[in-house]
């Protein structure tokens, strides 16, 4: 059983729709507790970052401005490092960034 948590709680629906297809097709053999918070991160420089807490917990941060194929597109990128964690592959950004596309064509074939 997954838990997810989505900050703030007015953020678009897609995002839940989004997590959950990936936790379903890559990541259902496993119980996690996964929170996704959309701030500003521009100061970063980045997208979005995959924190680690514990063995099972996750938190993505996601640049809050995003929206359309870029939001999904960063954000499957940030849930294929929680299935590198979870199925112990090295923590790859060319490998993840690789995917990102690989994955938004698949989850745009099935929605």
């Amino acid at each position: 059983m997954h838990y997810l948590e989505i900050l703030p709680e007015t953020s678009e629906r897609s995002c839940e729709l989004t997590v959950r297809w990936f936790l379903m097709e890559y990541l259902c053999d496993y119980g996690l507790d996964i929170s996704i918070i959309h701030k500003d991160l521009s100061k970063e420089g980045v997208l979005g970052w995959c924190l680690q807490i514990d063995d099972s917990e996750f938190e993505i941060e996601i640049e809050e401005s995003l929206t359309g194929d870029e939001y999904t597109k960063t954000l499957l990128h940030e849930l294929y490092h929680v299935y590198q964690h979870m199925t112990g592959q090295m923590q790859c950004e060319i490998c993840a960034g690789f995917m990102e596309n690989l994955l938004l064509d698949k989850y745009s074939k099935t929605n």
